[in-house]
């Protein structure tokens, strides 16, 4: 069995990146829309099942809203990217990671101070 097989066979777990667009019933052909990564935790026996899943959940996902005070609709464009999360479930399990070739200085400006962290500055959605 090969190593990727194992992987499939043991995890059943994948993160979906589904890309929504948020846009009003008036909005103009070419304007700006604004653009949502939306990462969901999908439990699956295969990736064709994962996919499968994104894809029904990003469909799920379209509904109604309102941008900027005006009426308009969220829709599902589709996925970026469908990761299998490789570890266990757990508190500190990584699960997913991306790999760059930076400078020290590079990698260092990635990164922010604790207030700046989306955690202790949550979007306000205006509900």
């Amino acid at each position: 069995m090969t190593y990727r097989s194992e992987l499939l066979q043991k995890r059943k777990w994948y993160i979906s990146h589904e890309i929504l667009c948020a846009e009003t019933d008036e909005q103009a052909n070419g304007e700006p829309l604004t653009v949502w990564e939306n990462l969901i935790l999908i439990q699956a026996a295969s990736p064709e099942e994962a996919y499968e899943k994104a894809n029904q959940h990003g469909r799920d996902s379209e509904n109604e809203i309102r941008v900027n005070g005006k009426k308009g609709h969220f829709t599902f464009c589709g996925l970026k990217d469908l990761m299998l999360v490789y570890n266990d479930l757990e508190d500190g399990a990584e699960l997913e990671w991306y790999e760059m070739e930076l400078t020290r200085a590079q990698a260092k400006e990635l990164t922010k101070q604790k207030e700046q962290l989306h955690a202790f500055n949550p979007t306000d959605l205006g509900e």
